[in-house]
């Protein structure tokens, strides 16, 4: 196993048509931001690196209906969705955007080193052409219904099966510019990316790297196996990068009208954003520790509609370029969140978005439901009912109420102060099982299993609140001091291991013990950890959670 010396996060980037829901926010920038916290929590050098896919189709479309240019509707849906991504606590090292001087030149560079290397050519096509708008449909102009499941695709991929399209293929095709079905099939010339060139380089990183989770590993080898077909990389509409095509020896009077299509310079904003971000602090030249140092670790968290993006057309596009990018060490693909059983979507309008979500309830609640719902090998169903149950029960009642009874009568028994204590063999034997959980909640986050890594640090506040209960110190006198101060340490240790998933409450209950360092993980080197001494003033105790009523808030949303 390597030890790398940094590790760079990224999360598949939130297309900015519309407001991200929260299947947006549950499948990719939520994991990356809990990884990165817990990196943080280690102590390990990381950035985590995130931003706004600004180009395509989809925001001409909403800039037309709007009156104004793509640009400008581009650049205010980036702040808005900025400012929602922030009300989720994301922390983002950087969160940028892929219409920039800096991701297009970064383009330009991979593209014409894929071609001079080799791996683009020129082709003639078939293309949708509405006869009523007298222009060619890319994929976001045109919509119909899948050839292999009958669900709603758009062009180049089905939002049902996730199965890549050519949108010549779709059945019962319509205009999305004009609404009509005028449309015909005529030939153009366009750019494409020759991806089973790189079937024996793909198969060998993800021998050697094992980078894809198990659930999705044998998709991307079959895929591969099969064969796989070139991708177009050029697109008929006005907003996007311009081919250039004077740099690649090609005729600029057939691409003057197109532009580098939206999915090609996505990814690459993985990299402009980094440097963007080291640009700001006047250190440009450090990007490349994180994008071309082998003692960088790469993580790209992504839902399960970018696998075949993020594990064979960009890792391609990466090999390809001949610059020595870094390729992905692990990608945490997640499974969809459903809304009564309907995947959450912006363009279908199902689902909650995330902006309105925020107003109904606080970020960590959001943050800790989706966590605990985390779907890393399956689809998983979104209910309110369920979210009354999580956040009632397991959060309130097996966390908010072993905090609250602890500092209670630590309180009112001993003036708020950590009681002396002199540990028997009932005390260190809970001491050294809270060791064995933080052993455990160490080795899920480093296997990459969030979920699991927040049902073990769960498992703190129910150690905690039996080992309360079990002693009885209101009625064992000669317990009450060691039973009190295991119990505040414990809710030291809770604080701790729950700060990637709902850092307020964390930092709030850090408040609450009157800690003003920073939250990091205990040294596991000696017998215990790290406790708290006696004598130690607490804070002032407040209510760290209150129970949510799903019908309210049902009626809430729907209003």
């Amino acid at each position: 196993m390597i030890n790398f010396k940094r590790t760079i996060v990224t999360s598949a980037l939130p297309y900015i048509h519309g407001i991200p829901h929260l299947g947006n926010i549950c499948g990719s920038m939520l994991p990356a931001d809990i990884f990165h916290r817990f990196l943080n929590l280690k102590e390990e050098e990381n950035i985590f690196i995130c931003g706004s896919d600004t180009h395509g189709t989809p925001i001409e479309i909403a800039a037309q209906r709007a009156g104004i240019k793509p640009e400008d509707f581009a650049n205010k849906n980036h702040i808005a969705v900025k400012k929602v991504l922030e009300g989720f606590n994301l922390d983002f090292t950087y969160y940028g955007k892929t219409n920039t001087q800096l991701n297009k030149e970064e383009t330009y560079k991979i593209l014409i080193g894929l071609y001079k290397n080799g791996y683009i050519i020129e082709k003639e096509e078939s293309q949708p052409y509405c006869k009523n708008c007298k222009r060619f449909l890319a994929d976001r102009y045109i919509e119909g219904r899948c050839p292999f499941c009958g669900g709603l695709a758009r062009g180049d991929q089905c939002d049902d099966c996730g199965k890549l399209l050519e949108s010549i293929d779709l059945i019962d095709p319509v205009c999305k510019l004009c609404g009509r079905r005028k449309i015909e099939i005529k030939k153009t010339k366009n750019l494409y990316l020759q991806l089973n060139k790189f079937t024996k380089k793909l198969k060998k990183w993800i021998d050697e790297k094992d980078p894809i989770p198990f659930n999705k590993k044998q998709e991307v080898l079959n895929l591969i196996k099969n064969g796989l077909v070139d991708r177009c990389i050029t697109r008929d509409i006005s907003w996007g990068f311009p081919v250039p095509a004077k740099d690649l020896g090609l005729n600029e009077d057939i691409y003057k009208s197109k532009v580098i299509y939206v999915w090609f310079d996505a990814p690459i904003g993985y990299i402009s954003i980094t440097q963007e971000y080291f640009k700001e602090r006047g250190k440009m030249y450090l990007w490349e520790r994180y994008w071309k140092d082998k003692n960088c670790r790469t993580i790209y968290t992504l839902g399960k509609d970018n696998t075949i993006f993020h594990s064979i057309i960009f890792p391609a596009m990466l090999i390809g370029s001949g610059e020595n990018y870094n390729l992905p060490d692990k990608e945490m693909i997640h499974e969809y969140l459903l809304s009564e059983d309907i995947k959450f979507s912006k363009s279908r309008g199902t689902g909650l978005d995330s902006k309105k979500a925020l107003k109904l309830l606080p970020a960590d609640y959001w943050r800790f439901y989706l966590s605990y719902m985390l779907p890393e090998e399956q689809d998983t169903k979104f209910s309110w009912k369920d979210l009354e149950n999580k956040i009632n029960n397991v959060l309130n009642d097996g966390v908010g109420n072993f905090v609250n009874r602890t500092l209670t009568l630590t309180e009112k028994w001993y003036d708020n102060k950590i009681p002396n204590a002199e540990l028997g063999g009932k005390d260190q034997k809970i001491l050294e099982k809270a060791k064995e959980i933080i052993k455990k909640y160490i080795d899920h986050f480093e296997n990459f299993r969030i979920k699991k890594a927040l049902e073990t640090a769960l498992e703190i506040p129910r150690l905690g609140d039996k080992f309360l209960g079990d002693e009885e110190p209101w009625k064992n006198l000669e317990r009450r001091n060691e039973v009190l101060f295991v119990c505040v340490n414990l809710i030291k240790l809770t604080a701790v291991l729950l700060w990637p998933f709902i850092p307020e409450s964390s930092e709030k209950l850090y408040s609450m013990l009157n800690l003003k360092d920073k939250i990091i993980l205990p040294k596991l080197d000696g017998l215990l950890f790290e406790l708290l001494e006696a004598g130690h003033k607490l804070g002032k105790k407040e209510i760290l959670f209150q129970k949510i009523d799903a019908k309210k808030l049902q009626e809430q949303a729907e209003k």
